[in-house]
């Protein structure tokens, strides 16, 4: 028999998410930002690294077990985005899959090439590196693989919360976004999304130096819908001096900041069956050029998109910004050709 091929192309955006903004001929528009060329791409060339997750050293017998644990996880959770959260009408998930859903959210900014860059060259402050050495030696790139192992095989919080393998900021971490973010879903009629290798992207609130609030987490999910994560204090009923600063400051509002509808399976007893009802909404074109320029501000490899004629206002608007990182005048000039 012949050996096992070991998959060797590591995605930290799954390729069920970029297969949605394939052409008609299954290809991505893909611009690469360092050649600043635009290209035609299979989605397996996109958004990956060779050997990203591979650890021979916690897993010598089987060195890529760290991808295809993430390969098991992606493919359940493919069942929900793909046939659920793409629905043209509502969406209803249960309490469950959703629960199953924001840890695999949460995941991708874990498994992300960024992430990975922070544990690989120690960029902590002494206090996160002394919690992080009682988990692990200097090499905290093993650390990150190993507690990359772990949530991949989490399917509920309580079984992240029982884990004494993963660290207690990790844990800190995944139950904020838990209980300090709520999702909606949104679709654009009026030009596409784009996806960048920093997935989610964030709107963040500046609160002192080197402090911020993440107040929305954008992950798209088609060219059309995109799913957000909205700050817990959106939906707070009360006023505050930090809620208005908040709401000041975000370009997010309206029907944007919608809530599910909760439908309890049993009264005033939290359970399984439960379900969330999601409604998308439409945002204007305003708002999906203001979600396009946080993405194409924060990216840093390369921009996918499935249409060029419908990112082009939202490249051009972004260029006329006059408190940008970057500018893709070049990628402009290509979209117009």
């Amino acid at each position: 028999m012949g050996q096992s091929i070991e998959p060797k192309r590591h995605h930290y955006i799954p390729q069920f998410i970029l297969r949605n903004f394939n052409d008609k001929n299954s290809q991505i528009n893909y611009w690469d930002i360092s050649a600043k060329e635009l290209q035609k791409r299979n989605t397996r060339s996109v958004f990956m690294n060779k050997n990203m997750y591979r650890d021979e050293v916690n897993y010598p017998a089987h060195p890529t077990l760290i991808e295809s644990t993430l390969a098991d996880f992606e493919a359940e959770i493919s069942e929900i985005i793909n046939g659920k959260l793409l629905s043209t009408n509502e969406v209803v998930i249960t309490r469950t899959e959703l629960e199953k859903l924001r840890i695999f959210l949460s995941l991708l900014s874990f498994r992300s090439d960024s992430r990975k860059d922070q544990y690989q060259n120690n960029k902590f402050d002494e206090e996160t590196r002394k919690v992080l050495k009682d988990f692990s030696t200097d090499d905290f790139e093993l650390l990150w693989k190993k507690e990359l192992m772990e949530l991949a095989q989490c399917r509920s919080y309580e079984e992240i919360r029982k884990n004494n393998k993963i660290d207690e900021i990790i844990k800190t971490d995944f139950f904020n976004d838990l209980n300090g973010m709520y999702m909606t879903l949104v679709d654009s009629y009026c030009g596409d999304f784009v996806i960048t290798d920093i997935y989610p992207t964030l709107e963040i609130f500046p609160i002192q130096p080197q402090i911020n609030i993440h107040l929305h987490c954008f992950y798209p999910l088609s060219p059309t819908r995109i799913l957000i994560l909205n700050h817990i204090m959106f939906k707070q009923a009360t006023n505050s001096i930090l809620l208005e600063s908040m709401k000041a400051f975000s370009q997010i509002r309206g029907a944007l900041l919608s809530m599910p509808i909760n439908k309890y399976s049993h009264q005033g007893k939290m359970s399984p069956e439960d379900e969330f009802i999601y409604q998308p909404q439409k945002a204007s074109f305003e708002e999906v050029q203001y979600i396009s320029a946080l993405q194409l501000n924060e990216a840093r490899i390369g921009i996918a998109f499935q249409n060029a004629e419908k990112i082009t206002d939202s490249v051009f608007a972004f260029n006329r910004r006059t408190d940008t990182k970057q500018k893709f005048f070049e990628l402009e000039n290509e979209l117009k050709k």
